[in-house]
């Protein structure tokens, strides 16, 4: 019989979602039966972020101090390590093939954890380290499609995985921000997958799905086949790019942009919303009709003492998500993953709440689009449970989920960087 403990050994751990607009850390406390209660929660405005990259290290720092304690306090507890959610890192995706020869025709862990040694110690040099991996198949000799060979005979062991590479300078600088507040990096989380884990279901994970995470200075992709993270990659434009769009545009102050954003804005023209009664309703619930004025009965808004066209703001938001979307395939044709992405996106994020955003994704995609909800962590306050902490949820999640004997999670867990930290690492996976 193998047992397989979990990583957390049923203690509470926290995750920690590092946006360019917030900052959200979660703490979570795993029960026996393998479920999640959510104990303690910060949240801050960001500082010191630009475009998901640290551009001032002592400003994120303080932050990320500020919003640990928050949550530490609520949970009463104090945390030594967390989880990071990256929102950038100039992440990079790709399938990967090892293979060893067995010594002995029968697979054991150690096997396992030597094959998944060998794949890494061939990307440990350049600008990218991994810092994610997920196996998708093993093979003994000619035999593949093998989820767990452990015990198995054979003479030749295979693993094809998804390796998810990261700038090293941009781990490194995370970890340090990580460090001035005296707290370690237990492992990076891609955005686009914590969010995938926390708003599909295993069905829509088996038969093919896209994930697409509207951030504040980011947005990430992630797509899944047969339950397995496939491919991932983000582009460094988000939400808040569109409110600076509008305060360029219009001549206002940021925070008055956001409001019209998030309160007035919509990406579909006002001659569609009064065709479209579902988006009509959508405006309703979110208040919008207590200060605009609705398809219907005018066209016209206020904005800093002036009046100016509905049509206008939408004209001003929509070529920046047009840009956002156009980048992402851009990207996902040029890795040669767009037939695999699935007839079906799931957007997430804060951004993903923007008036519209679901159909004219649809439209522009030519795929089925729905807001992705996430669900698997009990406790969540309202405000907590919405699409725009996706990803830190599905943190949780996934940590939750690990096994210590895990291969692919023992190899980047840690990210050691330097030889004294590979050493420790190699000492502690081995003896």
């Amino acid at each position: 019989m193998m047992l397989r403990r979990s990583r957390t050994n049923r203690r509470p751990f926290a995750v920690l979602d590092i946006g360019s607009s917030k900052i959200c850390c979660l703490i979570a406390d795993p029960d026996r039966h393998g479920g999640l209660h959510l104990i303690g929660q910060g949240t801050h405005a960001s500082a010191g972020m630009r475009g998901g990259e640290i551009s001032d290290l002592e400003a994120i720092s303080e932050v990320i101090g500020k919003t640990v304690q928050t949550a530490e306090r609520e949970a009463g507890l104090s945390m030594s390590s967390v989880t990071i959610v990256l929102p950038g890192g100039k992440p990079t995706s790709s399938i990967q093939t090892q293979t060893i020869t067995l010594s002995d025709n029968t697979v054991n862990r150690r096997d396992m954890r030597r094959l998944m040694d060998r794949g890494t110690s061939r990307q440990t040099e350049g600008t990218h380290q991994p810092m994610q991996m997920q196996t998708l198949q093993y093979g003994l000799d000619e035999v593949r499609d093998i989820s767990d060979p452990r015990g198995m005979r054979g003479r030749v062991l295979s693993v094809d995985y998804t390796v998810v590479s990261a700038a090293r300078t941009s781990l490194a600088n995370f970890r340090e921000a990580l460090a001035l507040n005296h707290l370690s990096v237990d492992r990076f989380i891609h955005a686009g997958y914590a969010a995938g884990v926390a708003c599909l279901s295993e069905e829509e994970r088996d038969l093919g799905s896209t994930v697409i995470d509207f951030g504040g200075g980011t947005t990430a992709m992630a797509t899944f086949m047969d339950g397995k993270l496939i491919y991932a990659d983000s582009v460094p434009l988000g939400g808040h790019h569109v409110t600076t769009d509008i305060a360029r545009i219009l001549s206002t102050p940021i925070a008055d942009a956001e409001r019209l954003k998030a309160v007035e804005g919509s990406i579909m023209p006002i001659d569609t919303l009064a065709t479209a009664p579902d988006l009509l309703k959508e405006a309703v619930k979110m208040g919008q009709s207590d200060n605009i004025t609705l398809p219907g009965l005018g066209d016209m808004i206020e904005v800093g003492g002036k009046m100016i066209e509905r049509n206008l703001l939408s004209a001003i938001i929509r070529p920046r998500i047009d840009e956002i979307i156009e980048m992402l395939m851009r990207r996902m044709e040029a890795s040669k993953m767009q037939h695999a992405a699935g007839s079906r996106f799931i957007l997430t994020g804060g951004a993903s709440q923007l008036t519209g955003l679901n159909d004219f994704c649809g439209t522009s995609l030519g795929k089925t689009t729905t807001i992705g909800l996430p669900t698997g962590v009990t406790g969540l306050a309202n405000d907590t449970s919405s699409a725009g902490n996706a990803a830190a949820i599905g943190a949780l999640i996934h940590v939750n989920r690990l096994d210590d004997d895990d291969p692919a999670e023992r190899q980047t867990r840690t990210l050691p960087h330097g030889p004294i930290e590979r050493i420790g690492a190699w000492l502690r996976d081995n003896l």
